[in-house]
């Protein structure tokens, strides 16, 4: 049995006992809670604002590597070979590894702080969910998908709207979000 079919078929088991021993089932998705937020969407702005950043010095890099890889190509027409020629050979494959290495850096840096915001992100949701559970006196609140490996498993395959507490979710945490502010 794959992984994902195993984590659904318990999820499913922990469901059906629960329900049996007479508890309260809900279940919430949290990329709708992350999409909808006050919260989520200032940490989403985060990250992009830290994507645009890199972006931007990446493609000061990626301008200056199109110039010279033109003003190479000129001088490969012109059939010229001379030391020029190598040496602008030289510093247009030392300034594209270099490309490389600043972008993979940036890349990792972008996700390392996607992960940090995500995990204050799903903390923040947890501490809503224990209150909305000891006050709906839910005994199971199941997350609608897991992801496994960057791959979204459905974890609920079927809910009835009503047990779905998502909004009431996003509604706490903005309620919590404003009185921050």
């Amino acid at each position: 049995m794959n992984k994902p079919l195993l984590i659904v078929t318990a999820l499913f088991l922990i469901a059906v006992s629960a329900h049996a021993s007479g508890g309260k089932i809900a279940y919430f998705d949290i990329q709708t809670v992350y999409n909808k937020t006050m919260l989520g969407k200032k940490y989403q702005g985060i990250v992009r604002g830290y994507y645009e950043s890199r972006k931007k010095i990446l493609d000061m890099d990626a301008d200056e590597i199109q110039k010279l890889q033109e003003d190479y190509n000129k001088m490969k027409q012109a059939k010229l070979n001379d030391p020029a020629q190598r040496e602008l050979e030289d510093t247009l494959n030392r300034k594209i590894t270099e490309f490389e290495k600043i972008r993979t850096e940036f890349s990792n840096e972008i996700g390392k702080k996607d992960e940090e915001l995500s995990n204050e992100f799903n903390q923040h949701v947890f501490t809503v969910l224990k209150d909305i559970a000891k006050r709906e006196k839910l005994s199971l609140i199941l997350n609608r998908t897991i992801s496994l490996s960057k791959v979204e498993v459905q974890s609920v395959a079927y809910g009835d709207e009503n047990l779905d507490i998502t909004d009431k979710i996003v509604s706490e945490m903005d309620k919590k979000e404003d009185v921050v502010k």
